[in-house]
């Protein structure tokens, strides 16, 4: 079929989006390239051990490491390994060619040589039962005791080609019979070649001309008749089975206690020499052949091959009573083996040369709709008549069909979307490209609220039938969007590149899955989702969202959605087409480890514990996910500390930057199938603190700064008191010596004007001789008394408190105290009932008075004052007047000492109003009114 440039122009957009798909492989027996093999062991952790005239090998599926003497990491003096065997979880017999036998630990990589005394430094197989170790050593067959390394010659001259052991005995096998070692000598079971010999629990099976027998250690045995020499035999991962391969490389499976063939899907291998075979525990048959290591695993699909003689090989599918339909993209319609044949033979010469590039294919009824380049067609079933389904301008180039409630839903290149009545045979709606995103519709999803979602090439647009408005669905990502399916009330959106959104019908994202990965169209077949894609054939359940990949399909590029025929799947591919049976296949929990760790630039095998110096130290972990199955690039993910999951981009997580502390890390992995396994890795990280920084320094730090701290507080104690008692003290001191000073003061003052010369000659011609006498004699006596109190060291008694009393008895007591100590007069005027005045304001009135007339005296030259207390208006009034201007500077805001202070915090705390007034030539004079209290 030819296409001019002109059309070839107008539809290239839409050609580029299937070729875009368009690579193509279909693998079905996969090989891991490993050159060389001599044997083959799995450890309990799961990962796959080769011996090889390289090294020794440990595969875990994504990668492997050789153990040999270009290893810098886990170096060994020699290369060539003949056989492994493991004696525990971890420790791995080494068979070598060179070097005779060594002891490998596979949890660190270190091995050590058993000093043992045999004739040749070749070993070509070994094994461990019983606390012996058991050699095959050119031409003599030795016992090692594993405890002294003793070592005994079993046989001489044989040549043993098996080397096993049962629950009881060890079996040997060579083209001579069949021997068994009882512990002390060998017997001959059964003599002449035995071709492959395989041990399981207390039986060995082992091939001899043409029979296949099993013999138990008790004696009992039971064969069968084959056709084929059987050149390899294996034990299944369960036990209950085994596998043999034929020398024609054909594979059977046998029950172990009833030796009968199983039905098994593992392919066959092409004919060659086959040195071992081994069932690994995901399922993987290993075989060991004279060019490499080849892998087999059960298929769970069939291929189809089908090409067409077009330029592009795509296929699409449809099925009808008993026959599958298949649409090419230029060749018309073709059928899958149908009998009787549902198509004429020349079907095709009716389509037009455009309409034989089919897009897609619906059936309804007995009727086949068609969706073309040339507009809708149709193929009845029961009259074997193709014709164009008659409505008017019926030859746009439509991409997709869609159905629902009788309507047929026609996505078109460059004009919306076409709704078509298959009741009334006519055009119902016509959503034209101008109400949506962009006119080129590649797919459209009715559903019973009215609404169509309709794929656009630049996103998916949601139109109501009712209001024939359209909104943009928000939240995908810029990749384009290829298929829609609803399912309970669930719509998931397949895109080219972006994985598969899920959005409930309100337009709201409610699931991501398989993000950065292409989709096709989607079908919903036996209550689960099939989405053809690139890599392989995925199943997605609706309802938890786990996605699987169909195994063997990861290298295939599917062309259009998956059709149910009698319980099988069938998707057309750029090779034909792929059936896929619906029974589910196993789910495997693959095994999540670390296989190596790096730190600091230090390796190590799996994951200890890991320390690092400081946050600049790098920690790389290699991970691996123990299912050998080919699939889907496995992915992993990590958390810290139980934080959150965090993606890893491939098998490798490095870690940096990470400050001093301990770190858990939880490590999740996938199957080759793309499902996540509940098996977990771990790693615990332990960053060192600078040594400045250490917990052990940080207690240290913490016991000084305690230490420090008490002892300041201490200090702080001890001044405080200190500082108490020399406040103390020194009140003390002004007190005493503030008193003192005004007594002195105001004595000396009365011998001033005793002495005073002019005062005496006034008065000397009144004078009698006696007086003068009595002067003088007073004049000693002030000055007596002066020079008392200078030497008194301790303060006078103060009355400066009412100490129970009340105004009417302490005043004319405090009255005597000043006359007497500072010579002062103080009158006293008290119109006041103290029954009627609360006790706590007498004490501040009595406090006032003895603060205002002391602070008078030391401050003043005051000498004469008046105390008037009377009551009125329900107020006592307080009255202290002065001959001086002693109170002139109490009501200052800026010059006032402690005793003005004290004065007016009395007088607030009472609510009272303070006044100072002064008289000029008369005094001065206070004035303070206090409310009287109720009295209960």
């Amino acid at each position: 079929m030819k296409i001019n440039n002109l059309t070839w122009r107008f539809y290239s957009p839409f050609f580029l989006i299937m070729l875009s798909f368009s690579s193509f492989s279909f693998a079905q027996k996969p090989e891991v390239h490993f050159p060389d093999g001599d044997s083959i062991a799995q450890d309990q952790k799961g990962f796959i051990w080769l011996a090889s005239a390289t090294g020794l090998v440990r595969h875990s599926g994504d990668d492997s490491i050789t153990f040999n003497s270009n290893n810098d990491n886990w170096p060994l003096p020699f290369n060539w390994i003949n056989d492994i065997h493991f004696i525990d979880e971890k420790n791995l017999l080494l068979a070598t060619e060179t070097h005779q036998l060594w002891l490998f630990d596979t949890s660190t990589g270190e091995a050590k040589q058993l000093n043992i005394d045999i004739h040749r430094k070749s070993i070509y197989k070994v094994i461990a039962h019983k606390g012996y170790y058991y050699l095959d050593v050119p031409d003599k067959l030795y016992q090692i005791d594993s405890t002294n390394l003793a070592t005994t010659v079993l046989a001489k001259n044989i040549s043993i080609k098996a080397l096993k052991h049962t629950n009881d005995f060890v079996y040997i096998s060579s083209s001579k019979g069949l021997y068994r070692f009882n512990g002390k000598k060998l017997q001959l079971l059964v003599s002449g070649n035995i071709s492959a010999m395989e041990t399981v629990a207390d039986k060995v099976i082992y091939s001899h001309d043409d029979k296949l027998t099993i013999l138990y250690d008790s004696g009992i045995q039971h064969s069968i008749n084959i056709e084929d020499k059987i050149l390899a035999l294996a034990k299944s991962n369960t036990l209950n089975s085994f596998f043999s391969v034929n020398q024609l490389g054909k594979i059977k499976m046998y029950d172990l206690k009833k030796l009968t063939t199983v039905s098994h899907t593992y392919p066959n291998i092409n004919q060659t020499y086959i040195k071992k075979l081994y069932h690994d525990n995901s399922g993987v048959l290993w075989v060991i052949t004279n060019h490499g290591v080849e892998q087999l695993i059960p298929s769970v699909s069939q291929n189809i091959p089908l090409i067409f003689d077009v330029f592009s090989n795509r296929i699409m599918l449809t099925s009808h009573r008993n026959s599958i339909v298949i649409g090419s993209y230029g060749s018309g319609l073709n059928e899958l083996n149908s009998t009787p044949l549902l198509l004429p033979k020349k079907i095709n010469d009716s389509f037009s040369k455009r309409a034989k590039i089919i897009t897609d294919l619906y059936p309804l009824d007995e009727i086949i709709y068609i969706s073309t380049f040339d507009g809708l067609w149709q193929y009845n079933a029961i009259e074997k008549q193709l014709s164009r389904v008659n409505f008017p301008e019926n030859n746009k180039l439509l991409l997709d069909i869609s159905y629902k409630n009788d309507l047929l839903y026609l996505s078109t290149n460059t004009n919306g979307v076409l709704i078509y009545d298959t009741n009334k045979k006519q055009l119902f709606k016509h959503i034209e490209g101008k109400e949506l995103s962009s006119s080129e519709a590649i797919n459209a999803l009715p559903l019973d609220n009215e609404e169509v979602w309709i794929a656009t090439s630049s996103g998916v647009d949601i139109y109501s039938t009712k209001s024939n408005s359209s909104k943009t669905l928000i939240g995908l990502g810029q990749s384009k969007v290829i298929s829609l399916l609803e399912y309970k009330s669930k719509v998931f959106v397949a895109t080219k590149g972006d994985g598969i959104f899920v959005y409930n019908l309100k337009g709201e994202l409610l699931a991501h899955l398989a993000k950065s990965q292409s989709f096709g169209y989607m079908a919903l077949l036996n209550g689960e989702i099939w989405a053809p894609g690139h890599p392989g054939l995925h199943i997605i359940n609706p309802d938890t969202y786990q996605v699987k990949m169909v195994p063997n399909t990861e290298e295939i590029t599917f062309t259009k959605r998956p059709i149910l025929y009698d319980n099988m799947v069938y998707a057309g591919h750029y090779g034909g087409i792929l059936k896929v049976s619906l029974t589910p296949f196993k789910n495997i929990q693959s095994k999540i480890y670390i296989s190596k760790t790096i730190a600091s630039g230090k390796t190590q095998l799996l994951s200890h514990n890991i320390e690092i110096d400081s946050s600049n130290d790098v920690v790389t972990l290699e991970l691996a996910s123990l299912d050998f199955r080919p699939g889907k690039r496995k992915q992993f993910k990590y958390k810290i500390n139980n934080g959150n999951w965090h993606k890893v981009n491939s098998s490798q997580l490095t870690l940096t930057g990470l400050s001093s502390g301990n770190y858990h890390l939880e490590i999740m992995g996938t199957n080759s199938l793309g499902q996540w396994s509940d098996f977990k890795a771990y790693a615990d990280i332990t960053v060192a603190y600078p040594w400045y920084w250490h917990p052990s320094t940080r207690i240290v730090y913490a016991v000084l700064i305690i230490a420090t701290v008490l002892l300041v507080l201490w200090l702080l104690y001890l001044r405080s008191r200190s500082i108490s008692h020399i406040h103390q003290l020194l009140n003390e001191e002004i007190k005493t010596h503030g008193q003192s000073t005004s007594i002195i003061r105001r004595k000396l003052e009365r011998v001033q004007n005793l002495i005073n010369p002019t005062a005496k000659i006034q008065h000397s011609e009144g004078l009698s001789q006696k007086q003068s006498t009595l002067k003088c004699e007073e004049v000693q006596h002030l000055i007596s008394e002066c020079l008392t109190e200078l030497k008194t060291q301790n303060s006078h008694a103060e009355p400066s408190s009412l100490s129970g009393s009340s105004l009417v008895v302490a005043l004319p007591y405090l009255a005597d105290y000043f006359h007497q100590q500072y010579h002062v007069l103080v009158s006293l005027k008290l119109d006041i009932t103290c029954e009627k005045i609360d006790y706590a304001i007498q004490i501040a009135i009595y406090r006032i008075t003895y603060e205002a007339i002391l602070a008078a005296i030391n401050n003043g030259n005051g000498g004469v004052f008046t105390v008037h207390i009377n009551e009125s208006n329900n107020k006592v009034w307080l009255k202290i007047t002065d001959n001086e201007q002693s109170f002139a500077q109490f009501s200052s805001k800026i010059n006032f000492n402690m005793t003005m202070y004290y004065i007016r915090q009395i007088a607030n705390k009472f609510n009272a109003t303070f006044h100072t007034y002064d008289n000029q030539e008369h005094g001065s004079e206070i004035i303070i009114s206090i409310p009287l209290m109720n009295m209960s």
